[in-house]
């Protein structure tokens, strides 16, 4: 039973990895350019950010200023989300491949986006504060 059940999981594995989805340009590129991003801000908080007693800035606004403060491991937050927002593209995209090409196409293009806009917010985080 237990020899069955993994090799339905391999299988299954196969089934998501072997896929004609992984070789279509638009989508590889897109998902390989936003880890790249995700990664690059995981980098930039590991390199920057260091532990403090005192609040930091987390959001400025230009017409009401600083809307947010909070403790510096709230900066963590920005690529963990960027990250989960990722991920549920990449699943959406890879769901919609032989579907629907073209949402397929913009999942993976917003999930770069995304990763962009979130990077420089980031940016700016780190900017203000640091």
């Amino acid at each position: 039973m237990s020899k069955d059940w993994k090799n339905k999981l391999r299988e299954k594995f196969k089934r998501f990895f072997w896929h004609g989805y992984w070789t279509d340009p638009t989508i590889f590129f897109s998902l390989v350019l936003a880890v790249m991003v995700n990664l690059g801000m995981w980098i930039a908080i590991w390199r920057v950010i260091e532990p403090t007693d005192r609040p930091i800035i987390l959001h400025y606004n230009v017409y009401f200023g600083v809307d947010a403060i909070g403790d510096w491991r709230n900066v963590f937050l920005m690529p963990v989300l960027a990250a989960t927002i990722l991920l549920a593209n990449a699943v959406l995209s890879r769901f919609f491949y032989y579907k629907e090409r073209l949402a397929s196409y913009l999942f993976a293009a917003m999930a770069l986006v995304i990763q962009l806009l979130m990077a420089v917010g980031l940016g700016s985080v780190i900017l203000i504060n640091f």
